[in-house]
C-alpha cells in the first residue's frame, strides 16, 4: 500500500507540472545533467557509485519563478560493486529513476539563485549477486541546489537531492547540469 502511495504522490506531482507549464508557458525551463550517485542497497554493508544522466523539466506558478513542479527522468551509466549483509560482493546498477518535485527558489533578478526541492522519487535498479534481480526504492525525497545564470536563458545547476532514505536502503545524488528557460 505504501508504494502504491509512492507512485500515485510522484504522478501527482509529475501531472502538477504538465498544468504549470500551459499557465507560464513563457517561463517554463528545461535541464540535464550528470549525477553522480551514491545508492546503498537494502541490506548491504557497503554503498555502491554509479551514475546516470537525468532530464529535467518544470514550469514557474509566478512571475518572479520562485515556486515551481518540476518533473525529472533519468538512465544509468553505469555499475558498481557493493558488499551485502552475508560478506558476498555483487554488483548494481541504475536503470532509470523518475520523480516529481516542488521547487522554491530565490527570484529571477539574481544571477546566483539558491533553491530547494521536494518531493517523491523512485529508483529501479538491478543488482547482481547470485543471479540477476530488479529492485525499486521509493521514498520523499529532499534537496537543495543553486542555479547559476550565464545569460538570460541559460543556467548551470548544482545540486544535492536525498532521493531515498528508509531503514535498509539510501540513493543520495550529486548533479551538475546545465538548463534553459523558455
Amino acid at each position: 500500500m505504501k508504494a502504491v502511495l509512492r507512485t500515485l504522490a510522484v504522478a501527482g506531482l509529475t501531472l502538477g507540472t504538465f498544468i504549470a507549464l500551459p499557465a507560464q508557458a513563457q517561463s517554463g525551463y528545461v535541464t540535464m545533467g550528470y549525477v553522480l550517485s551514491d545508492l546503498e542497497p537494502k541490506r548491504a554493508r557497503s554503498s555502491a557509485d554509479v551514475d546516470a544522466l537525468q532530464f529535467g523539466f518544470g514550469g514557474w506558478f509566478n512571475a518572479e519563478q520562485t515556486f515551481a513542479a518540476e518533473g525529472r527522468i533519468a538512465l544509468g551509466l553505469g555499475d558498481d560493486s557493493f558488499t551485502n549483509q552475508n560478506g558476498i560482493r555483487g554488483k548494481v546498477e541504475i536503470d532509470r529513476y523518475y520523480g516529481g518535485y516542488l521547487r522554491a527558489q530565490f527570484p529571477n533578478t539574481v544571477p546566483v539563485r539558491p533553491y530547494g526541492l521536494v518531493g517523491v522519487t523512485r529508483v529501479e535498479t538491478t543488482e547482481k549477486t547470485n543471479g540477476s534481480r530488479g529492485r525499486s526504492y521509493s521514498d520523499v525525497s529532499l534537496g537543495f541546489g543553486v542555479d547559476v545564470r550565464l545569460d538570460r536563458n541559460i543556467f548551470v545547476t548544482l545540486e544535492y537531492l536525498r532521493a531515498t532514505d528508509s531503514s535498509s536502503s539510501e540513493v543520495t545524488n550529486l548533479t551538475l547540469g546545465i538548463g534553459g528557460r523558455f
